[in-house]
């Protein structure tokens, strides 16, 4: 992050005194902790309730022979957790507390790097906390510069009533060098009424601790994508096998 940028930053922060949710030029960021990813609905466990039963960790979106996402921690395709794994490598590491499987836009992953990470991050419609707001919700990119030690997130998009729905309106690449996000909200799905915006991973150790920057600074607009890359791309939609779903036991 060079000079410019940290000084808008630190102004934002101090601004606005969101020092807990963070900020960034051009668009909102928060630091989400060691855990949390997302705004999601939680309730005290029902004692009288047996534990839930999870389902085997399966792969709903492959990059290739060695790296892909795993659904993992699930009672059903849309509740869980996301990780990355790296075989070739041993790396399996959590990307998202939400379940993958919830995007329903396409995905493009042309990177080639285990440590700079973003990752699609949506709010079920019918079980997210957020849904009791007037706004409705608004969905986020998780990233990571480190590997996965780190999770900080950017929220992308507009604020929806049906925020896992909304999803089809945008594609995400994502790249060595940062992601973009191509916005297809207008009246028609066509590649000349979309807008593409760029993030560009810019780790700032400092500025995470402090502030919750996200390791990314963006968005901004872009006149087209590398064409070249997207084509490589085999996978690019999630996908779930719901004949893994576990039966959950009962009193």
């Amino acid at each position: 992050m060079n000079i410019p940028q940290k000084m808008v930053l630190l102004l934002c922060c101090f601004a606005s005194g969101a020092l807990l949710s963070g900020c960034m030029t051009g668009g909102a960021a928060f630091g989400l902790g060691a855990g949390a990813v997302h705004e999601t609905e939680t309730a005290e466990d029902d004692p009288n309730q047996p534990p839930p039963v999870y389902g085997p960790p399966q792969i709903i979106y492959r990059i290739d022979n060695d790296r892909y996402f795993t659904l993992e921690n699930y009672v059903s395709c849309e509740d869980g957790e996301t990780y990355y794994n790296n075989k070739k490598k041993n790396i399996h590491v959590l990307i998202s507390r939400a379940s993958g499987y919830l995007f329903k836009g396409r995905l493009y992953w042309v990177s080639t790097r285990d440590d700079y990470l973003a990752f699609p991050t949506t709010d079920d419609t019918h079980n997210a906390a957020c849904m009791g707001s007037d706004k409705g919700c608004k969905n986020v990119i998780t990233i990571t510069t480190d590997g996965g030690k780190t999770l900080n997130a950017t929220t992308y998009g507009i604020y929806s009533q049906d925020p896992t729905g909304i999803t089809k309106d945008y594609d995400m690449l994502v790249t060595n060098s940062g992601f973009y996000i191509i916005d297809f909200s207008g009246e028609s799905r066509s590649d000349d009424m979309a807008s593409t915006w760029k993030w560009t991973f810019d780790p700032d150790e400092e500025s995470t601790k402090k502030y919750g920057y996200p390791g990314a600074t963006g968005p901004d607009s872009q006149d087209g994508l590398p064409m070249n890359d997207i084509s490589k791309v085999k996978q690019v939609r999630m996908q779930c096998d719901k004949s893994l779903i576990p039966q959950q036991k009962l009193n």
